[in-house]
Formats: C-alpha cells, structure tokens, sequence
C-alpha cells in the first residue's frame, strides 16, 4: 500500500523548493472553507483567501493583502473561461461564477509585485 504526504506538506515543500527556503521556515495558513496561501520568512506575508470553496452558488471571493492587478480562470484543459483586470487599490475581487459549468478550476491571480499566484477551485 503506497503512502501519501498530506497536501499541506507537500505544498510546503514545494514551495521552499522554488525559493530556495528550508522547509521549516515556512508556515501553512489555512481556514475552513478557503483556500490560503503559504507564508515565506524572506517574502513579505501575502495573504490569499479564495472562498467559498467549493462554490456552489452565487459569488466567488477573493481578497488578499496585496493589491490584484487581474484575475483570471482556466479550466482543466487551460482555456481562459473568466478573465479581469482590476484598478490598483483592489484587494477584494467577487465574481459571479454562473456561466462555469460544474468541474475543477485555476484561479490564478496576478499581483502588482508581478507575482502570480494559483489556486485550485471546484464548482459544483
């Protein structure tokens, strides 16, 4: 029987793989129901939360410590389905994912650091 690492852990180190970073500088955040975003001693602490998830009807949310310059949405083939630009100043994003046909997407948001980051929804 083949053992699996939990989630977490491997997000953790693959993260430090691509910083750089010892693994136990890092921290996990996460809350019910949300997705969020790992912590980098050497980064300042960006703060991701992607919520509800899995959504299942009305708005998806995202807010986040930093100011998003756009969010965009793939499906699991990678075609664009949603894709927005945003003013500066803008740390809450909500959109209204009823033309998304039930399945699993990324979500990737752009910052004004011109960091990306990617999370994984699914809509139901």
């Amino acid at each position: 029987m083949k053992k699996f690492l939990p989630l977490a852990t491997v997000l953790l180190l693959w993260a430090a793989t691509l910083t750089g970073s010892d693994p136990a500088s890092f921290s996990v955040l996460y809350a019910p129901n949300a997705l969020l975003a790992l912590s980098d001693p050497d980064q300042p602490e960006r703060r991701i939360e992607i919520y509800p998830n899995p959504v299942t009807e009305g708005r998806l949310t995202i807010t986040a410590s930093e100011d998003i310059l756009s969010v965009q949405i793939l499906n699991i083939a990678g075609k664009s389905v949603f894709n927005q630009d945003y003013e500066p100043n803008t740390t809450t994003v909500m959109i209204e994912p009823d033309n998304l046909e039930k399945g699993i997407y990324l979500v990737r948001i752009s910052f004004a650091n011109k960091i990306n980051h990617t999370e994984k929804i699914m809509v139901k």
